[in-house]
């Protein structure tokens, strides 16, 4: 019993040992948790939220596929990879929204004029005949499920206007890149799947989730532009760790964000097709401004080190909006790249859209990644 007991006590002193261990590492806050203040007797727990989660390409040979944060999917072609051919003159997107009720949409979009009736043969059959509109043709409902459907099961696809055919694109991939929006929006083993079709109803579609709301603040007039003196304009090449370009072409460019703070965007970098400026945010007033580096909810994509400023490529400010858009190319055809579209909340700008495309192979047009919906 003796022995007994000793080997017990040993066994207890071990467990309690690896508990120690084990306790203090479940017990490490999360990061969107750490240093939570613990709020008042009877007051109300505010919900935590995450920063937006972006969906991502997949490639399936000659065709990419993404999908957004409202499960909404969108393949787009590709030039088959060592072809030589730089892009399309017509590009075909096909996509489908979320939910049991997610409408197909299949669009061909000219590279340059596209008119005419443009008719969409598989395999030797017309599957659509659609008049262009705006360099554009679109297909949308029943119709445009119809001819994705199809276009999984042949091998052949022409874009012909009368007897010219205008463009050939592959299908290599697409039936395996279909299935993938099967089963990112739930639709595998159902009727209303694009391949993957069974007996299941329909209505078996993941349910669409709500839409971010983004609080952002009412536009306000852009006019005139901030003045800096020479120890502001260092002020903020340091704080930016950015030499900046002192060519007359790229200004130093400023935005009225509200009534206290404006966007300041100083051009540290250019290529022959991309322009990289670090946000800046502005505040105080004429021969006193202060400067911080501009915070956002989700980085750009064009964005380097973790630790270093963010970077904002091809900046476009949209003052009817206040909205900032950078647009960061793979190469000067911008067929590849990143990017996003964010809006002003008053303390930080906040991702409204993004897009991209990880492969340089002809598809200007990129899939939406995320997608938030502006609020008062």
């Amino acid at each position: 019993m003796t022995s007994l007991a000793a080997s017990l006590a040993r066994l207890g002193t071990l467990v309690a040992g690896i508990v120690a261990a084990i306790v203090p590492v479940l017990c490490v806050p999360l990061p969107a948790l750490a240093q939570q203040p613990v709020p008042p007797a009877g007051a109300s727990v505010p919900i935590l939220t995450i920063g937006p989660v972006l969906g991502r390409i997949q490639l399936f040979e000659d065709w990419a596929v993404g999908c957004d944060n409202r499960l909404s999917c969108e393949a787009v072609a590709l030039v088959p990879d060592g072809s030589g051919q730089p892009a399309y003159s017509v590009l075909v997107t096909l996509r489908r929204g979320g939910g049991p009720a997610g409408e197909a949409v299949v669009r061909l979009l000219g590279a340059e004029e596209l008119r005419g009736r443009i008719e969409l043969i598989a395999d030797n059959r017309r599957l659509a005949r659609i008049k262009a509109a705006h360099d554009m043709v679109e297909i949308a409902g029943p119709a445009a499920l119809d001819a994705m459907r199809a276009l999984a099961s042949n091998y052949v696809f022409e874009l012909r206007e009368g007897k010219e055919v205008v463009d050939t694109p592959s299908l290599r991939g697409l039936p395996a890149a279909l299935r993938y929006m099967d089963e990112v929006q739930g639709r595998v083993g159902s009727a209303g799947a694009l391949v993957a079709t069974g007996e299941a109803p329909a209505e078996q579609a993941r349910a669409v989730p709500p839409v971010p709301a983004v609080a952002g603040v009412a536009p306000v007039a852009d006019e005139p532009p901030l003045a800096f003196t020479a120890e502001e304009q260092a002020a903020a090449r340091r704080l930016a760790v950015c030499d900046a370009l002192h060519d007359s072409a790229y200004p130093l460019e400023t935005h009225r964000l509200d009534a206290s703070h404006a966007l300041v965007l100083l051009p540290c970098d250019a290529g022959e097709y991309n322009v990289s400026a670090v946000p800046l945010v502005a505040t105080g007033e004429a021969g006193n401004w202060r400067f911080d580096i501009a915070r956002f909810d989700h980085m750009p994509g064009a964005s380097g080190d973790p630790d270093a400023p963010p970077l904002i490529v091809n900046a476009r400010w949209n003052p009817l909006r206040a909205e900032l858009s950078s647009f960061a190319k793979g190469r000067a055809l911008g067929d590849c790249g990143t990017a996003e579209t964010y809006t002003w909340d008053g303390a930080q700008f906040r991702l409204m859209e993004a897009r991209s495309m990880p492969v340089c192979r002809g598809a200007w047009e990129w899939p939406v990644l995320y997608s938030a919906q502006g609020g008062e």
